[in-house]
């Protein structure tokens, strides 16, 4: 008798089963069915490091070769040096010295606050060139760049210039002391470098001295 039990029970579990994968399971029952047939026939994977190795294409090894090139830090402050229409700006030096050699101003100066000390600076513009000094006429920043006034012939005692691209820029001034996303940075004592590399090239060369107050 209680073989006949057991076999009903089984019997009736059997025929429950049956009836939830005709309803509300068969589309589970299709999914799982349609990711086991999607996975066998997956191809083998074309990464594998044997097939990388025996296709590779020398052109992308020389980009690669290109893109890891090993440079030498070669960067001191006298490269921070801005060159501009044969006049040689740094910061740290008087505007009043060198403001007779950059030639016609591309706009008046202006006052303006200070984003560190909220103090009032002075600001001159050229084209491709605003220089920046504090109240005693000392220059603590410089930025090339044609955002603002296009124009001009401004570039690093090195010769970087906008329009340079990173390999450039970095053949010339030398491994950067940081690397962050599009800009490079170039730094020696309190004297900074900065260099924005888009696709199309530099687009901003900006030097700075933060122990000028400003």
């Amino acid at each position: 008798m209680n073989i006949k039990r057991e076999l009903a029970v089984l019997a009736a579990i059997a025929i429950t089963a049956a009836g939830l994968v005709s309803c509300g399971d068969s589309t589970s029952s299709t999914a799982a069915l349609t990711t086991t047939t999607n996975a066998a026939s997956v191809p083998a994977d074309t990464n594998s490091p044997a097939e990388t190795e025996s296709t590779a294409d020398p052109a992308s090894d020389a980009e690669s070769t290109a893109e890891t090139k090993e440079y030498e830090r070669i960067f001191t402050a006298d490269k921070a040096k801005i060159k501009y229409n044969g006049a040689e700006i740094a910061v740290g030096s008087k505007i009043d010295d060198i403001k007779g050699s950059l030639g016609a101003e591309a706009a008046p100066s202006t006052d303006a606050p200070s984003c560190l000390t909220g103090n009032t600076i002075k600001e001159y513009y050229y084209a491709g060139m605003t220089i920046q000094a504090n109240n005693d006429g000392t220059i603590f920043s410089i930025t090339l760049s044609n955002d603002l006034y296009s124009g001009g012939d401004g570039t690093t005692a090195d010769g970087v210039k906008l329009g340079d691209d990173a390999d450039a820029v970095k053949t010339a001034l030398g491994k950067p002391d940081e690397e962050k996303k599009t800009n490079l940075i170039y730094k020696d004592g309190t004297v900074t470098l900065q260099v924005t590399v888009s696709k199309k090239g530099a687009d901003v060369i900006w030097v700075s001295d933060s122990s000028v107050e400003n």
